[in-house]
C-alpha cells in the first residue's frame, strides 16, 4: 500500500499546486476586491491541500526507507539492512527523486510563510494593502515553481507523454528485464544501499542546506516579478531583502559543508576540485550575492534597481540550471557527482525557459518605465564600489558557468566533449578574486553618495598601513617567493638549449612576456594577499566603530571580515601547501609527491619518518592501514586510513586529517592492493625443501602460506586413481597450507607421475572449499627444488602503501572564515527582517 498511497498523494499535490497557481494568478488580476479575496482563499486552500499531499508522500517514503520495503525501486537503490539509522533517514534525499520531493516540501513551507505574511494586518491600511498587492503575484510565482518541482516526480503518463519520474515505482517495473523480479510476490531480502562515500555525517545535512538555499532564493525572484507586474520597481526590495540574505547565507555555508565533506572523505588532497556539479552550486550563489549588494544599494540610495532586478532573476534561473546540470545526465561523463538521466531533460529546460521568459520578459517590457536615479553615483562613494564589486561577482560567476557548461557547448562540435582543465578556473578567478576582495575592503570604509579625496585618505590610512605591514611580514617571514616564482631564464636557472635570452635578442615584448611568465602568478598571489588583508583590517575597523554604537549594524562588515579570513585560509593552505616526499615516489593521480613504504619498514622523508605497521579491522569489518609516524618535531602518533573496495567495485579511500590551529596534516594512502588486479588462474612457483610462498585468491578473498615440507615416496595409487601396472614412478610433495584469513591449516599432497611409457602426469590435490588446487609439475634438479602450479590463486606481491601527505598551514582559517560569514549573514538577516516588519 505504501507505493500506491504515496503515488496518489503526489498526484493530489501536483494537481493542487496547479489549482493554487491558477487561483493566485486570478487573485492578482482585475479590480474587484471581493473576487480577488475569493480567489486568494481558494489559492490558500489549494496550497494547504498540496502541502498535505506532500506530507503524506514524504511519510510514505520514510516508511518505506525505515521499513525495508525493497519492492520499491527507490528504497531498494538507496537503503540496505546494514546502513545505520541516520543514513536510512538521509536516504530520503540521496536519490534525485527524493531530493526533488525534499525541494517540494521546502517550497511548501516557504509558500505557507508567504501566505501568512500576506494575511498580516499590523502595518496600517496602506502597508497592509501594499502587502496584499504583492502577495498575489509572489504566491503565483511560488506556485508555478512548485508545480514544476512536483511535475518531475509525479510519474504520470498522459497518452504518449510522460510527466516526471515515479518516486514510488515498483522495482519490477523499473527493471523489467530481471527475470527474478517478475515472479509474483518476490521482494529482495536486502537493498543496494547508499554509496559508501555518501555515508558521512556532512552528507546528511549538506544536500538539504543546498535546497534550502535554492528555495529561499526563489523568493527574491518572486518579489522582483511582482514588482514588475505591479509597477513597484523599488518597493519590492524591502520585503525581498531578508529572503535574499537568508538564501545567500544558507547556500554559501552549504557549499562549504560540501567542501569539508570532500576534504575529509575524498583522497585528492583538497576541499575543492572545480567539479562541474560543485561549480553549479557556486555560480548561483555568486549571482545571488551580487544581486544582494545591488538590492542594498537600491534600498539605501534609490539607485541600482535595474541591476537588482536582473541579478535576482538570473540567480534563481541559475539555481534551476544547476539542477539541470546535476539531474539531466548531461554531465554524467565529466562529473563524479552527476545523477543519471531520469528523462527530466525537457521538463528542466522548460522550467529554465519559463523563468527566463517571465523574469526577463517583464523586465524588457517595463524597461522604459524603470526610474533612473536623479544623479549618477559619485566615483568616490560606497554605491559605486558596491556596484563594481557586484559586477565582478557576476563576471566571476559567468566565467565559472562558461567553464562548467563547456561539455554542453562541446556537444555541438564533437561526440565526447571533455570538461575544461582546472587551470582555466584558477587562471580566470584569481585576478577577479583580487578585485572583489579589494572592493569589499573599501566598500565598507567609504560613505554613501559622495566622499572627498581628503575623507578617503583619512579612512584608508590605518587599514592600508596594517595591510602593508601584514603583507610584508608574510613575504619576509615565509617562503612566499620560493613557492610562487616560477623558475625561468635569467633568474638563476639555465635556459633550455637552443633558446635565446630576451635581453640578448633585443626584444622587449619577449622580455616582458618572460618576466610575467616567471613572476605573473607570484604578483597575482601577492595582490590577493594584500587584498585579503585589506578586506580584513578595513572591515574590522568598521565593525569596531559601528559595533560600539549598535551591534545589530555589524552584519555586513562581519561577513566581509569572515570572507577575508576565508581568503587568507585559502591562500595559506594553497601557496604553502607542503607535500611530504622522499623524491622517489610513484605516479599516483598524476603526482609523484609521495612516499612508498613497504610493510614493516621505515622510510624517512622531509623530516618525517613513516613506518607501515600493517592492517587492522575496524568495527565495520573494513581494513584500516596503520602508519606509525614521527614528525619534524619528534612527536609520535599514528594515522589510520580506511581503504577498501565497496559492493559497487569502487575503491573507497578515507584520508586521515590531523587538525591543528596552525596547520593540518593530511594523509591519504594507496595500498598495493589498489595497483594490482590479479586474475583467477594459475600461479607457478619453485620451492626448495622448507621454502614458503604466499598466495592469494581473488574470488574467495583468502591468503595462504604454502610450505614445501618434504617428498613422500609411498603414494597410495588407488586413492589417486592410478593403475600400478602403468606407473613407473610416483612422488608426492607434502605441502603445509595455512589459510591466513581463517587461521586453519591443511596438508595437500599433489603427485608427480612418470608412466611406464615415459610420459608425465600430474595428479592435482584440491582444497575445494578454499578454491585452491595444487599440482606437482616437475623438478628443478640443479636447484634441489620442485615446480608447483596452483590453480585458482596468484602469488601475493609484497605489501606496501603509497603515502600521499601534505602539511596545510592555516587551513583552519578557511573554516573559521566560513563560520564568520554565516554569522554575519545571520546578523544582517535579523536586522533586515526587523526593518521589513516595521
Amino acid at each position: 500500500m505504501i507505493g500506491p498511497v504515496g503515488h496518489v498523494s503526489l498526484v493530489v499535490a501536483f494537481v493542487a499546486s496547479l489549482a493554487a497557481l491558477v487561483s493566485f494568478v486570478l487573485a492578482s488580476r482585475g479590480t474587484d476586491p471581493e473576487a480577488q479575496a475569493a480567489w486568494a482563499r481558494i489559492g490558500r486552500w489549494s496550497w494547504a491541500t498540496m502541502g498535505a499531499g506532500g506530507v503524506v508522500a514524504a511519510a510514505m517514503l520514510w516508511t518505506g526507507l525505515f521499513g525495508g520495503h525493497y519492492d520499491l525501486a527507490y528504497v531498494y537503490q538507496q537503503t540496505s539492512e546494514a546502513m545505520p539509522l541516520r543514513y536510512q533517514f538521509s536516504a530520503f534525499w540521496a536519490g534525485q527523486e527524493g531530493s526533488l520531493l525534499l525541494w517540494g516540501m521546502m517550497t511548501a513551507v516557504v509558500g505557507a510563510l508567504l501566505i501568512r505574511w500576506s494575511l498580516r494586518t499590523d502595518g496600517g491600511p496602506a502597508v497592509d494593502e501594499a502587502r496584499r498587492q504583492f502577495a498575489g503575484p509572489v504566491l503565483a510565482v511560488v506556485a508555478l515553481c512548485q508545480a514544476f518541482v512536483l511535475s518531475m516526480i509525479v510519474g504520470l503518463r498522459l497518452g504518449p507523454v510522460a510527466v516526471g519520474a515515479d518516486l514510488f515505482q515498483p522495482l519490477a517495473d523499473k527493471f523489467p528485464d530481471a527475470p527474478m523480479l517478475q515472479v509474483a510476490g518476490f521482494v529482495p531480502a536486502d537493498g543496494q544501499g547508499l554509496n559508501d562515500l555518501l555515508q558521512n555525517p556532512w552528507m546528511t545535512i549538506h544536500p538539504p542546506m543546498v535546497f534550502v538555499g535554492f528555495t529561499l532564493l526563489m523568493v527574491p525572484f518572486a518579489f522582483a516579478v511582482a514588482g514588475l507586474v505591479r509597477r513597484r520597481y523599488t518597493q519590492w526590495v524591502k520585503p525581498a531583502l531578508p529572503w535574499a540574505l537568508a538564501g545567500s547565507g544558507v547556500l554559501g555555508v552549504a557549499i562549504m559543508m560540501g567542501g569539508w565533506w570532500a576534504y575529509e572523505t575524498l583522497s585528492f588532497g583538497g576541499w575543492w576540485a572545480w567539479d562541474p556539479v560543485e561549480n553549479s552550486s557556486l555560480v548561483p550563489w555568486l549571482f545571488a550575492v551580487a544581486g544582494l549588494h545591488a538590492m542594498v544599494v537600491q534600498k539605501k540610495t534609490a539607485a541600482g534597481h535595474k541591476a537588482a532586478l536582473w541579478l535576482s532573476v538570473l540567480a534563481f534561473q541559475l539555481c534551476i540550471y544547476s539542477t539541470f546540470l546535476t539531474r539531466s545526465g548531461i554531465l554524467g561523463d565529466v562529473s563524479v557527482h552527476s545523477f543519471v538521466d531520469l528523462g527530466l531533460y525537457n521538463q528542466l529546460l522548460l522550467w529554465i525557459t519559463t523563468v527566463g521568459a517571465l523574469g526577463f520578459g517583464l523586465l524588457v517590457w517595463r524597461w522604459r518605465d524603470l526610474p533612473a536615479p536623479a544623479t549618477p553615483p559619485a566615483v568616490l562613494s560606497r554605491e559605486s564600489l558596491v556596484f563594481t564589486g557586484a559586477l565582478l561577482l557576476a563576471v566571476t560567476g559567468g566565467v565559472i558557468a562558461l567553464g562548467t557548461s563547456a561539455p554542453i557547448f562541446g556537444q555541438l562540435f564533437r561526440d565526447n566533449p571533455s570538461a575544461v582543465p582546472v587551470a582555466f578556473y584558477n587562471t580566470w578567478t584569481l585576478p577577479l578574486a583580487v578585485g572583489i576582495a579589494f572592493l569589499a575592503g573599501m566598500g565598507q570604509l567609504f560613505w554613501w553618495r559622495k566622499m572627498t579625496v581628503e575623507d578617503a585618505n583619512r579612512v584608508l590610512f590605518r587599514p592600508v598601513v596594517a595591510t602593508v605591514v601584514s603583507t610584508a611580514a608574510v613575504v619576509l617571514l615565509t617562503p612566499f617567493v620560493q613557492e610562487t616564482v616560477a623558475p625561468g631564464p635569467g633568474l638563476g636557472v639555465e635556459a633550455p638549449p637552443g633558446t635565446v635570452a630576451p635581453a640578448e635578442a633585443g626584444l622587449l615584448p619577449a622580455a616582458v612576456s618572460g618576466f610575467f611568465g616567471t613572476h605573473g602568478t607570484s604578483l597575482l598571489l601577492l595582490l590577493l594577499l594584500f587584498s585579503a588583508f585589506f578586506m580584513l583590517w578595513g572591515n574590522l575597523s568598521v565593525m569596531w566603530r559601528v559595533g560600539k554604537g549598535n551591534l545589530k549594524m555589524v552584519g555586513g562588515s562581519l561577513t566581509h571580515v569572515g570572507f577575508g579570513v576565508l581568503l587568507l585560509g585559502i591562500f595559506a593552505s594553497s601557496v604553502f601547501n607542503d607535500p611530504i616526499s622522499d623524491g622517489a615516489g610513484t605516479d599516483v593521480q598524476g603526482s609523484r609527491e609521495n612516499v612508498v613504504v613497504p610493510l614493516g619498514r621505515t622510510v624517512a622523508a622531509d623530516g618525517y619518518r613513516w613506518t607501515y605497521a600493517g592492517q587492522e579491522v575496524n568495527d565495520d569489518g573494513r581494513p584500516v592501514y596503520v602508519m606509525d609516524v614521527v614528525d619534524r618535531r619528534g612527536r609520535q602518533f599514528q594515522t589510520r586510513n580506511v581503504v577498501y573496495k565497496d559492493g559497487r567495485d569502487q575503491w573507497i579511500q578515507q584520508p586521515d586529517v590531523r587538525e591543528g590551529i596552525t596547520r593540518d596534516l593530511y594523509v591519504a594512502v594507496f595500498p598495493s592492493a589498489m595497483s594490482e588486479n590479479p586474475a583467477e588462474g594459475q600461479a607457478e612457483v619453485t620451492l626448495a625443501r622448507g621454502d614458503s610462498v604466499t598466495l592469494a585468491t581473488l574470488a574467495h578473498d583468502h591468503a595462504f602460506t604454502v610450505t614445501f615440507q618434504d617428498y613422500e615416496l609411498e603414494v597410495d595409487l588407488d586413492a589417486v586413481g592410478l593403475e600400478r601396472d602403468s606407473v613407473d614412478l610416483a612422488v608426492a610433495a607434502r605441502l603445509d597450507v595455512r589459510n591466513e584469513t581463517t587461521g586453519e591449516s591443511r596438508v595437500l599432497r599433489p603427485v608427480y607421475v612418470i608412466t611406464t611409457d615415459r610420459r608425465q602426469q600430474f595428479v592435482q590435490n584440491r582444497a575445494v572449499d578454499w578454491g585452491l588446487g595444487a599440482a606437482f609439475a616437475g623438478m628443478v634438479v640443479d636447484e634441489g627444488a620442485i615446480r608447483l602450479v596452483f590453480d585458482g590463486a596468484t602469488v601475493a606481491a609484497e605489501e606496501w602503501v603509497v603515502v600521499q601527505a601534505y602539511e596545510k598551514p592555516f587551513i583552519s582559517l578557511l573554516w573559521i572564515g566560513t563560520g564568520l560569514v554565516g554569522l554575519g549573514f545571520g546578523v544582517s538577516f535579523r536586522r533586515r527582517m526587523g526593518e521589513a516588519r516595521r
